[in-house]
């Protein structure tokens, strides 16, 4: 019927509106569901083919979700592709946008979709459910289509896994705007949140360590935060309140946060991938009993 006609049809002011979804709050027989937030490039197709893999291997059903209509091609098998609702290339042609106008036009109508949505993932049987996102983080965190849809297919087991760039981590205050990112995202979406250096694998030993000690120690941040700011600055003051603005900022997120630091994570390795289920095992139970044998595969790869 055509994109337009979408529009019309199910105008996005009353999207938000429904309450008609059958499902509760929080229905404890749906599995639960990560969601993988990240910057561009951050490798969240690459952590969710691998995740199903890995769980596959040791007979953990990992169902996957595809919400990024602008990816070429997706290496998992998804319940649900967004692709199959949306084109980003027939939006493009239709509406004469831009691919940044037509990935936040397309995230608006899969939200007008998103009976549809529910329709097709409900009722599905597994035991976790991850979910790739967008490649552009502002699409997913900070869009209204992205928080309903959120809560559809969350059905309130939902969490979020925010991947770090390995290589923006390098630096102190890189590695401080992906804390404060994450930090936004969490308080946008209001899921559990996780942080976890992606591509691990891609870093020296040392400046690995260095960034997980950052991670752990705002003592060892703030020291090189100050000494990252002097070498970029000749005021001694704006130096000064730039570094402590940004250990404030850290030092209130330390408090409040459900798991502090950061976690290494290679998909290529497949490390890290035993602490992403964890992490939703933790907050959520079951998976652990539901295989013979499975807990102690776990501890093996921790």
């Amino acid at each position: 019927d055509g994109i337009r006609d979408l529009v019309r049809s199910r105008g996005l002011g009353d999207v938000y509106k429904r309450q008609g979804y059958s499902m509760s709050v929080q229905d404890a027989t749906a599995p639960p569901v990560i969601f993988v937030v990240g910057t561009a490039g951050a490798g969240k197709s690459s952590l969710v083919t691998a995740f199903q893999r890995w769980a596959r291997f040791l007979e953990v059903d990992a169902l996957t979700i595809n919400l990024d209509p602008g990816a070429e091609r997706v290496h998992y098998d998804p319940e649900f592709d967004v692709r199959d609702l949306i084109s980003l290339s027939d939006v493009m042609s239709e509406y004469d946008l831009g691919p940044n106008g037509a990935q936040i036009l397309a995230a608006d109508l899969v939200a007008a979709q998103a009976e549809d949505v529910f329709d097709q993932i409900e009722g599905i049987s597994g035991d976790i459910l991850v979910v790739d996102t967008p490649g552009q983080v502002e699409l997913f965190a900070f869009r209204e289509a992205s928080s309903h849809l959120v809560q559809v297919i969350g059905q309130g087991r939902a969490c979020l896994i925010f991947l770090f760039d390995p290589m923006l981590s390098q630096t102190p205050s890189g590695f401080v705007s992906q804390m404060l990112l994450s930090s936004i995202v969490h308080f946008r979406l209001g899921l559990p949140t996780a942080n976890f250096l992606s591509k691990s694998d891609l870093l020296e030993p040392e400046i690995l360590d260095k960034i997980i000690e950052w991670s752990e120690n705002l003592d060892v941040l703030e020291a090189a935060l100050y000494e990252e700011s002097a070498a970029q600055s000749l005021d001694q003051a704006h130096t000064g309140q730039r570094a402590e603005f940004a250990i404030g900022q850290l030092r209130m997120m330390q408090h409040a946060s459900i798991q502090p630091g950061l976690i290494p994570l290679s998909s290529e390795e497949e490390d890290g991938l035993a602490d992403v289920l964890t992490f939703a095992q933790s907050l959520f139970g079951g998976m652990a009993d539901s295989r013979d044998g499975f807990q102690g595969d776990i501890e093996h790869e921790l």
